[in-house]
């Protein structure tokens, strides 16, 4: 038995008549009756009672049916699903979204799903060193993490550079000034975003004190940007960290400074794989970003 006879049976019911059914299925009505006479040879047993003026389904005719009608109905939204899918307009959106960029990435995913409610998106968080790590191994399709040094394997779209700034707890602001010094910044206990594998902000920042023969009073090295932030919140030190637009709660309890002896600017960039292909759903977020 195979789908083909289940189409044939089925509308050979749904009709009432072979004859019907011969002429919707664009085929002879001798070839349909073998057809059904071999499916009752098959399985043993006779579908349908056929009498000169009416005919009638047996119990296991009816059985039949109704497997027929559940069967060709999955294969039906089976193929709906991978139309779906080929189109875009269905399927799942894997993407890998750095601590940094996390906030970024909300206005996204909204637009996102207003244009594709039908694809499904799973977020996978974690710092650019180890989303990195996923986009090598395929584990995502599209990681928005912070610009690493080394792009030549990778298709990359750049949205708005953003500078670093310091963050200080609330309760000690009033013991540093509004434009605060390398030096200033020495003298407090320091939380330090951790150096990552391809990228320069841990560097940038030591260097920037090594320049003014100067050394961070470091008392926690932290690669998760969220789990720096709750630190200065809670008062333990203050840090700088890339600026990224956060809308946080937490930024009720310290606050940012820009920096004005140094600069450092670090770039979000939207990644996928050069020369690999990619789904439909992949296709559709990365055509979001201009």
């Amino acid at each position: 038995m195979d789908i083909r006879q289940l189409q044939y049976y089925k509308e050979i019911v749904k009709q009432g008549s072979i004859s019907k059914a011969a002429e919707l299925l664009n085929i002879a009505q001798p070839p349909l009756s073998q057809a059904l006479k071999k499916l009752e040879l098959e399985l043993g047993t006779t579908l349908i009672h056929r009498y000169r003026q009416k005919w009638q389904l047996t119990e296991t005719g009816e059985l039949l049916y109704q497997y027929a009608e559940q069967v060709l109905g999955q294969m039906e939204e089976v193929q709906r699903r991978i139309q779906e899918i080929e189109e875009g307009t269905a399927g799942t959106l894997r993407i890998g979204v750095s601590s940094a960029c996390s906030n970024m990435l909300i206005d996204y995913i909204a637009d996102f799903r207003n244009k594709f409610p039908q694809i499904k998106t799973n977020i996978y968080s974690g710092d650019s060193e180890g989303l990195l790590m996923k986009l090598n191994h395929k584990e995502i399709d599209i990681a928005l993490i912070i610009r690493p040094s080394n792009t030549e394997q990778y298709e990359y779209k750049s949205l708005k550079e953003q500078p670093a700034v310091l963050i200080v707890p609330n309760e000690w602001t009033t013991s540093i000034s509004e434009q605060p010094t390398l030096e200033e910044i020495a003298e407090f206990p320091f939380i330090m975003l951790g150096a990552m594998e391809g990228h320069s902000f841990y560097e940038n920042i030591i260097n920037s004190f090594n320049k003014h023969d100067l050394n961070p009073n470091i008392i926690i090295e932290c690669k998760d940007i969220q789990m720096v932030v709750a630190f200065v919140n809670r008062g333990l030190g203050i840090s700088i960290i890339p600026r990224m637009e956060y809308q946080s709660l937490l930024f009720e309890h310290f606050k940012a400074y820009e920096l004005h002896q140094f600069k450092i600017n670090v770039e979000p960039v939207l990644m996928k794989l050069k020369g690999e292909p990619t789904s439909k759903a992949a296709a559709c977020f990365w055509d979001l970003f201009q």
